[in-house]
C-alpha cells in the first residue's frame, strides 16, 4: 500500500475532515480519502467558489428585479389588460 502525505492542512480544515471521518464511518484516513473520491465521482458534492457565488447573487438580484417590475406593471392594470385581450376578455 502507498503511502500519502499531505502537508500545510490548517486546524480549520483538519477539524471539517474529522468531522466528515467520524459520520461517513472511516476507520483510517485512506478510507476517508477513498469515500470523497467515490463521492465526487457520483457529483454528490458541489464546489461554489466565489466567482459562481457572485455570479448567482447577480442572478437572483436581477430575478428579483424582475419581479419589482412585474408588479409595478401589474398594479398599472398594463399585464393585466393583455392578459385579459389575449384571452379575449374584453
Amino acid at each position: 500500500m502507498h503511502t500519502l502525505l499531505i502537508k500545510n492542512v490548517s486546524d480549520e480544515l483538519l477539524k471539517k475532515l474529522k468531522k466528515i471521518k467520524a459520520e461517513a464511518g472511516c476507520k483510517t484516513w485512506a478510507e476517508l480519502l477513498e469515500y470523497l473520491v467515490k463521492i465526487r465521482a457520483n457529483k454528490q458534492i458541489v464546489i461554489i467558489d466565489e466567482k459562481y457565488r457572485e455570479k448567482a447573487k447577480r442572478a437572483v438580484d436581477e430575478f428579483l428585479k424582475m419581479g419589482e417590475e412585474v408588479t409595478r406593471k401589474w398594479k398599472e392594470g398594463s399585464v393585466l389588460e393583455e392578459f385579459r385581450k389575449a384571452r379575449n376578455h374584453e
